[in-house]
């Protein structure tokens, strides 16, 4: 619009109107004045009053007029602008009239033209919105067309599974909503389910792999880094292998293209769509990897509306998956072994592995570890299907870990059950109490009549066969061995199903032999995984305990112990009980050099002891159970010892019981046990074998133990057991007189004074705390009863230390028997039928040279019984049970004369040949002179002399005999002599004899 140049100018100001000036008037409105003067004219009652009236109004009118006249000259430039503008104003009005009036008229003309021309637009527009329509149908076609070529192909093989996920459901709506009318396309939206079904199962399995897989592959790895002395240079790295990688552009890209899209996906629930074209995948880090893939995936089933599919899915499949890692465990530990990797410590000879207890350990950490990242794995699932779920405000109950490490204890249970050999073990019980049928074995044999097989009808056509099989597909389908089931036959099915029970049919992996034993080495590491367990699964804070907790905790308790080592001590203990040759069955050489002794033991002793370290070692390997354990280690040892005294009884008491065995009859008297235990040489023997045990014997003798403090003991244990027996003899049958016997009783206290030593040691060794260390566990990880050490109460080990005593005085009794038959034995073959030496029918009456024929029985048996104790009993015990028996013998060589009826020559000769005989054997025994037969033979000797002589000798070198042996020797030599007055010789010399034995003190050796 073109301006003007008085537009430059100030715009003029029209002046105010109607109103007057305050200094002529007192009124401020034009209307109030003129009412005042039509009130004024029509007040007035005269023409005088108008005219008045009417020259005021007049005077004032000049005065305005002339007022005005003054405002027009001093506004007459600015009146004249205005009047300016308002004419080109009034001619821009005029001239827009003009143009409006002149587009009226068009628009009136074109509405005419169109009316004439309304069919031909609407044809055109018709056309327009068809081919629309057409352009929008082939876009649809091409889209659809991508999803059904390869693109879609090589999208899921670059594993863009997001977008390829899209691609698919957006055909899928396409061919359902927009292109729903068009026939020609059902076998194509065929086409586009099967996909579907396909790209799920694609998708399931890819899940499965980033859960189970992927994420485990580092545990084996570190595994095999750790345990291989060498690995190939060309070994393929598993995507998960933490290795040093080039740093490189791309991979910096792709890393963080995969935390974009990720952090899309969990806050608006979309991705764009170039972050998840990721071509090389292995540029991402493995831990990225995992991740991306899950969150991808989690959202491909929102996407596809398969999340509560996905979710069960996961459940069932779980168990399947584990079973899997255990068999892929299995096989590559086998693996590692038969390639020698993990050492040849391994590995015996024939292939089969030693230490069976290290593999199944190391089966049982690496399952565990591989359990823990996978836990890890599905916690990542569950919080991307918890996003899903509250994004799109899904009704949908997931999973929770809790169902997860309930499978894990299921799997955990199966590979016990396998591996502790539960369902042989039961089926070896099952058999055992089964009774046995009564089966007419005839019968198997008689003749029959061929009957003809008929089938009557079939099932296969059946909706029940058809619904055994649709649930097995459904089965195959979850295990991943189906990829479309719809277009499998029922044949194909059975084939399947067959297929898939013969591989369960298949000999199952293991890395060592199922052994129930193994339960003690894996018991303390199981505790330690099942501490975890319920830690994870959060039973500690309701108080639950695991599946797993009480199956381990029945097995070991019901089964192991109650069915296995507790009934194997009880049968064990039976049979020793009732078997007669377990007391004459000894241990090997070898095992005696094993164990460090030199004197053979009773192999019961030996089954037994091995029963007690086993269970001390159980007490190690299952510390809950130390109270059962010990409880019945405790029973079983009082029912032993029992045995043993049964035992015991059976061979000192073989016959009826009015048949005494007089040394038993003799360590029965309290008084002769009692002198017998308080004798210096039995009780330095006891302190002698508790040094020994200890390791701190000292072979020099004790300072207290001089000769003639020996001496005067072993004649006091003559005098009390030739005082205890008196007068009389001991028959044949109150003797033990079979060296086997003798020797069955000195093993027999060997093997009980060992077996007391063994559980006195056993109970010492439970006084101290017992820790719980295992190669298999971490202290951290286990529960608060096993970090602690196990203290034993008080009275089991006061228990086990009364029955080591008890065995202990098994032993000394035996000891003592021995002790007391060696000396019954001598007694039985020099006083037997003493009175009988020397009569007319006596075959050795004549033969002065040899000795008498029970004393050569005795020097017999003298002489086996110690080539019998020199092989059972130790040094010691031998010189205790030989010790002082010289002095006995001579007292009783020295007793018999009082059998003589006269002085004859051949009988002092042959009690000379005795006590020669006699002293040869002892001396040959004790490896030393016997030098109290010595006093025996001088003792004889002396009858050969005068009553005179023997007087000057008890003057001169003092007594060496008791009064009362002087006094037979007396008797014997003056036997029937008087004196020249016809006195009687005997007493005489009996009245000498008192005189000089009342005045003189013995110094030499009495017996």
């Amino acid at each position: 619009m073109q301006r003007y140049p008085e537009q430059m100018s100030p715009t003029p100001r029209k002046p105010p109107r109607g109103k007057y000036s305050r200094e002529t008037y007192s009124t401020s409105s034009s209307s109030n004045l003129l009412m005042s003067v039509i009130k004024t004219l029509d007040a007035s009652e005269n023409n005088e009053e108008r005219e008045r009236e009417k020259l005021k109004i007049e005077k004032e009118y000049k005065k305005s007029d002339k007022r005005l006249a003054e405002l027009v000259s001093q506004h007459d430039s600015e009146l004249t602008k205005t009047m300016q503008l308002f004419s080109k104003i009034s001619g821009e009005v005029d001239f827009s009239r003009e143009k409006i009036r002149t587009v009226r008229e068009n628009l009136q003309t074109c509405k005419q033209l169109l009316r004439c021309r309304r069919e031909e637009l609407k044809k055109l527009y018709t056309d327009a919105v068809k081919n629309k329509n057409v352009m929008q149908y082939l876009d649809h076609i091409n889209e659809l067309r991508n999803v059904n070529s390869t693109k879609f192909a090589s999208t899921l093989q670059k594993k863009h599974y997001l977008k390829a996920t899209k691609m698919l459901m957006n055909a899928i709506e396409i061919s359902e909503k927009q292109l729903k009318a068009v026939e020609g396309l059902d076998e194509l939206r065929q086409d586009f389910l099967n996909k579907k079904v396909h790209l799920y199962t694609r998708l399931v399995e890819e899940m499965n792999k980033h859960i189970y897989h992927s994420s485990t592959t580092e545990v084996l790895s570190n595994f095999q880094r750790n345990n291989s002395a060498r690995i190939s240079s060309n070994h393929i790295q598993s995507p998960f292998q933490r290795t040093t990688v080039r740093k490189s552009a791309d991979r910096i890209e792709a890393n963080t293209k995969a935390k974009k899209a990720l952090q899309e996906i969990s806050q608006n629930g979309y991705v764009e769509h170039d972050l998840e074209i990721i071509d090389d995948i292995t540029l991402l880090d493995p831990d990225i990897n995992s991740t991306y893939f899950i969150g991808i995936i989690v959202e491909c089933f929102a996407l596809l509306n398969k999340v509560p599919e996905s979710v069960e899915t996961m459940k069932v499949q779980m168990q399947f998956e584990l079973l899997a890692i255990v068999e892929k465990t299995t096989s590559y530990i086998i693996d590692m072994r038969q390639r020698n990797v993990l050492g040849p410590k391994s590995i015996v000879e024939n292939g089969e592995f030693n230490l069976i207890d290290v593999p199944f350990l190391e089966l049982l950490d690496l399952l565990f570890k591989q359990f823990q990242l996978i836990a890890v794995a599905h916690q990542l699932t569950l919080k991307n299907y918890g996003n899903v779920i509250k994004r799109y405000q899904l009704n949908v109950k997931s999973y929770d870990l809790t169902d997860f490490w309930g499978q894990v204890q299921a799997v955990l249970q199966l590979l016990l059950t396998d591996y502790l050999d539960i369902q042989n073990t039961g089926d070896d019980e099952i058999r055992i109490s089964f009774p046995e049928q009564q089966v007419n074995i005839n019968t198997f044999f008689s003749r029959r009549k061929n009957t003809s097989k008929k089938t009557l009808f079939r099932f296969d056509k059946s909706s029940h066969t058809t619904d055994v099989v649709n649930s097995n597909l459904l089965d195959v389908e979850h295990r991943g061995h189906l990829r479309n089931l719809s277009n499998v036959s029922t044949s194909s099915a059975k084939d399947i199903i067959t297929s898939i029970s013969s591989k369960k049919r298949r000999e199952k992996l293991f890395v060592c032999r199922p052994d129930p034993s193994l339960i003690r080495k894996i018991f303390i590491p199981m505790l330690a995984y099942i501490h975890t367990i319920e830690s994870n699964a959060n039973m500690k804070k309701n108080g639950q305990v695991s599946s797993l907790h009480d199956f381990l905790t029945t097995y070991v308790k019901e089964s192991y112990l109650s069915r296995g080592h507790n009934r194997n001590l009880s049968m064990t203990i039976e049979s020793l009980s009732k078997s007669q040759d377990a007391w004459k069955a000894i241990i090997t050489p070898e095992e005696m050099k094993k164990l460090g002794l030199n004197r053979p033991l009773l192999q019961s002793c030996r089954v037994v002891e091995n029963l007690i370290v086993e269970t001390k070692q159980l007490i190690q390997d299952l510390p809950l159970y130390h109270e059962d354990l010990l409880k019945n280690v405790c029973s079983l040892l009082k029912t032993y010892r029992e045995t043993c005294q049964a035992a015991y009884r059976g061979i000192v008491q073989p016959e009826t019981e009015d048949k005494r065995i007089y040394s038993v009859t003799w360590l029965k008297d309290e008084d002769i046990s009692r002198f017998l235990k308080t004798l210096p040489n039995y009780l330095d023997l006891k302190t002698a074998n508790a040094k020994a045990k200890r390791g701190r014997l000292k072979t020099e003798m004790s300072e207290d133990d001089s000769p003639t403090q020996i001496q005067q003991r072993n004649v006091r244990e003559a005098e009390m057991l030739t005082s205890n027996l008196g007068d009389g003899g001991i028959s044949h049958h109150e003797i033990l007189s079979d060296i086997g016997v003798l020797k069955e009783l000195a093993i027999l206290q060997e093997s009980m004074e060992w077996f007391a030593y063994r559980i006195n040691e056993f109970a010492t060794d439970l006084k101290k705390p017992i820790t719980c260390v295992s190669k298999g566990a971490n202290l951290s990880t286990l529960p608060a009863e096993l970090t602690q050490p196990i203290v034993i109460k008080d009275g089991t080990i006061k228990v086990l230390t009364n029955l080591a005593l008890e065995f202990d005085e098994l032993a000394n009794i035996c000891l003592l028997v021995l002790h007391l038959e060696v000396r019954v034995q001598c007694f039985h073959y020099l006083r037997s039928n003493s009175s009988d030496k020397f009569k007319d029918n006596n075959p050795n009456k004549n033969d002065t040279l040899e000795p008498d024929t029970k004393v050569l029985k005795l020097t017999k048996v003298l002489s086996d019984l110690d080539e019998a104790f020199s092989s059972t009993l130790h040094p010691r015990k031998t010189k205790y049970i030989f010790e002082g028996l010289a002095h006995l013998v001579a007292r009783i060589l020295i007793m018999t004369s009082n059998s003589l009826e006269s002085l004859e020559s051949h009988a002092i000769q042959q009690m000379i040949r005795n006590s020669l005989a006699l002293q040869q054997t002892l001396s040959s025994i004790t490896a030393q002179r016997e030098h109290q037969l010595d006093h025996a033979r001088k003792y004889y000797e002396m009858l050969y002399k005068e009553p005179d002589e023997i007087i000057k000798d008890i003057n001169e070198k003092g007594p060496n005999y008791s009064e009362l042996q002087y006094l037979q020797a007396f008797k014997l030599i003056c036997q029937g002599r008087t004196n020249e007055n016809g006195e009687n010789l005997l007493t005489i010399y009996q009245q000498k004899l008192n005189h000089i034995l009342g005045t003189k003190q013995a110094f030499g050796v009495q017996v």
